[in-house]
């Protein structure tokens, strides 16, 4: 337990001059969030380009970024700095990141994947020091997504580095810290927009949202870089921010190599910036930038991507069951009074707020599109596919829509201010 808590700690310093690099005018909860996911990141660069793991050499180059502090930058604008008020409703929300906690480290992790994808992959270039090709290549690797991005198993053996050995009974705590980062983020940006009611209020509805039911996977960091990056990227197109600007394009590309729906993030986003604004799309170059070296390495060692090999093809024969694919889709909808209740509320609110948010509804509804068309060009039996990840995917665009619709309907019942 020492050494994940070790792990997640340093990974927060790590991330402090990131995030002050970025904005000098950061304070609070959304500096500590922001710190830790930049952090993580940075951990899986340091793992990427240091050739043979070792302690002392992962070490150095991961303190690199603490040489930021020695660089003085401008403020990027006005900060107020009681942005974030505490409410008494913060105190259910953070019950519940407790209660996550304890489901999060009950035991050691459980879940399929993590046996199958993250954990085993950790476990593999922790005793390889370093990416195992030749195991990533391997047709014993061929049904467990040799194509996935590093930054999450890169997570893994970080704390494991620290501990001296493998031992996945801990890294539960991983997954609680990413989702503490992503609603300190929300808590932050929520407050600037709205009352401390309506901020408590929204971050708790959003809470059991950023706590995956799937600890030990990716579901919970793609969450978390992914939402942030949307609604960092969602201020900046509505207050002109360049620091959100800064911070939406950089947890963008970090969230390109946490999972493959990653970089179907990355192009939603560039579709809804196409459509709202087109003059600031090259301002996402940060995320390009992050999103290429993966690219590169997999595609230089031929890791195949099992939907897009034939998938066009699959598709077009699947075409006639459409109907079908869809109703089903319907049925194994997660929660499904939680999205009806979502679009009630589109429907509640006036016109003029929802076009004011298109570019998240944007977002939202590209993603939805390239989910189910996936289901499409799968080549596993369709049924099969969505039974088991139907509700992870739609889990993951899930924050941004809820974030948009509840602040809107809470600041009807509360005063609302914008920072």
């Amino acid at each position: 337990m020492l050494a994940v808590v070790v792990a997640i700690l340093s990974m927060t310093v790590i991330g402090l001059p990131i995030a002050l690099a970025l904005d000098r005018t950061l304070r609070g909860p959304q500096l500590i969030g922001l710190a830790f996911l930049y952090g993580s990141g940075w951990i899986w660069i340091d793992l990427l380009i240091v050739p043979h793991w070792s302690i002392v050499l992962v070490a150095i180059v991961g303190l690199l970024p603490l040489l930021l502090f020695l660089r003085r930058t401008q403020d990027s604008g006005p900060r107020t700095q009681d942005a974030v008020r505490p409410h008494w409703l913060d105190i259910p929300t953070a019950v519940s990141v407790i209660g996550f906690g304890f489901f999060a480290t009950g035991a050691a992790l459980w879940e399929w994947d993590f046996w199958a994808i993250w954990g085993m992959k950790a476990r593999v270039f922790l005793d390889h020091g370093g990416i195992d090709w030749r195991f990533l290549g391997s047709h014993w690797n061929a049904y467990v997504h040799p194509d996935y991005p590093l930054l999450v198993p890169f997570n893994f053996d970080f704390a494991a580095m620290l501990n001296g050995a493998w031992s996945d009974r801990w890294l539960g705590l991983m997954s609680v810290a990413w989702a503490v980062a992503l609603l300190l983020i929300v808590r932050d940006l929520a407050a600037r927009e709205s009352a401390a009611i309506a901020a408590a209020l929204v971050t708790l509805t959003v809470t059991g949202l950023a706590a995956s039911r799937y600890p030990g996977l990716a579901e919970g960091p793609l969450i978390a870089f992914g939402s942030a990056a949307v609604l960092f990227l969602r201020r900046a197109t509505l207050f002109d921010d360049n620091a959100a600007w800064r911070h939406g394009a950089v947890l963008l590309g970090l969230a390109t190599n946490v999972k493959n729906e990653g970089l179907a993030l990355f192009v939603a986003i560039l579709i809804a910036l196409v459509i709202v604004r087109r003059r600031d799309v090259l301002r996402l170059w940060p995320a390009a930038v992050l999103a290429a070296p993966w690219l590169i390495l997999r595609t230089t060692h031929d890791l195949q991507t099992d939907i897009v090999g034939g998938g066009f093809h699959r598709a077009l024969a699947r075409l006639p069951q459409a109907g079908q694919i869809l109703m089903f889709l319907a049925r194994r909808l997660y929660e499904p009074w939680f999205w009806i209740a979502l679009l009630a509320g589109l429907v509640i609110l006036p016109g003029v707020i929802v076009w004011r948010e298109r570019f998240v509804l944007i977002v939202t509804a590209v993603q939805l599109a390239f989910y189910t068309g996936s289901y499409f060009a799968t080549p596993h039996e369709v049924a099969w596919h969505v039974m088991t990840s139907w509700s992870r995917l739609t889990d993951q665009i899930a924050i941004p829509i809820t974030f948009v619709v509840f602040l809107a309907l809470a600041n009807y019942a509360a005063p609302r201010r914008t920072v």
